[in-house]
C-alpha cells in the first residue's frame, strides 16, 4: 500500500521560501477532493483502503490557523502539525542565520488548542529545532523527551509521532527516536509504502509549490516520487 504523505510549512501570500500561496494550497485540496482522496491520521492506516493521503505541516506557523485550517475544513481534510515546543507562541528563531530569513510567527497554545478542537492532530518537531545529528547525547535525549512531555501535558497529545528537524537523522538519532516515538517522518522523497518503509523513516512528498494538475497526478498516483527515494544512511 502506497500512501502519499504530503509535506507543507507555511500557507501564506507573504513572499517566503517556506510559504505556499493560499490560492495554490486551495487548488491542491480541490484537486485531491476531485480525485477522491481521503485524508487520514497515521493511526488510521488501513491497508485495505485505497486513495488515502496524510497531510502534514512542519514547525507550527500561525498562518496555518487562519489560512490553512478553514480550507482543510471546507474540503473535509484532516492534517497533522509538527511543533517545536520551546518556541510555541514565538518565532522561527532556528532560521535566523539563513540568507533569505523571514521572521514568521508560530502558533501559541490557544492556536494549537483551536487546531486540535477542529479535528486536527499534532506531533513533535523536537524542542529547539536543532540538527539532532550534531549535538551531544544528553542534548538529543532532552530534544526528544522534553518535546514529547510538553505535548502530552499541555495538549493531552497521544499521537506519539516525530518529525526530524531539517530531515537530519543518523544511527544514534534513529535509535533514540525509536525509544520515544511510535513513528517518525523524514524529508526523503517517495510515497509511503507500508510494506517496505521503516515506520521511523517515513518518506514524504513536498507540496510547497504551485504544481499543475498533471504534476500532482504524477507525484501522488505514479512512481514519479518513488524513484527519487534514497534510503537514509544510518
Amino acid at each position: 500500500m502506497k500512501i502519499p504523505v504530503l509535506s507543507y510549512h507555511s500557507i501564506s501570500d507573504v513572499n517566503s521560501p517556506i510559504s505556499l500561496n493560499v490560492n495554490f494550497f486551495e487548488n491542491q485540496l480541490k484537486y485531491l477532493k476531485k480525485r477522491g482522496f481521503k485524508s487520514i491520521n497515521f493511526n488510521e492506516i488501513d491497508k485495505k483502503e485505497n486513495k488515502t493521503i496524510i497531510i502534514t505541516f512542519d514547525d507550527g506557523y500561525k498562518d496555518i490557523i487562519y489560512n490553512a485550517l478553514p480550507i482543510l475544513k471546507q474540503y473535509n481534510f484532516k492534517a497533522t502539525c509538527f511543533l517545536v515546543t520551546n518556541f510555541i507562541g514565538d518565532f522561527n528563531i532556528w532560521d535566523k542565520k539563513k540568507i533569505n530569513y523571514k521572521k514568521k510567527e508560530l502558533m501559541n497554545e490557544t492556536d494549537i488548542n483551536e487546531w486540535i478542537s477542529n479535528g486536527m492532530s499534532i506531533g513533535s518537531h523536537s524542542h529547539y529545532h536543532s540538527d539532532l545529528t550534531n549535538i551531544s547525547e544528553n542534548h538529543l535525549i532532552n530534544e526528544l523527551d522534553f518535546s514529547k512531555k510538553i505535548l502530552e501535558d499541555k495538549f493531552n497529545n497521544k499521537s506519539n509521532i516525530f518529525c526530524y528537524p531539517y530531515g537530519k537523522v543518523n544511527e544514534k538519532v534513529y535509535s533514540y527516536v525509536k525509544k520515544f516515538y511510535d513513528r517518525a517522518l523524514t524529508t526523503n522523497r517517495s510515497r509511503y509504502n507500508t510494506y517496505i518503509h521503516d515506520v521511523h523513516l517515513i518518506p514524504r512528498i513536498d507540496m510547497g509549490k504551485n504544481f499543475s494538475n498533471l504534476k500532482m497526478f504524477l507525484k501522488l498516483s505514479t512512481f514519479y516520487e518513488d524513484i527519487k527515494y534514497k534510503k537514509n544512511e544510518l
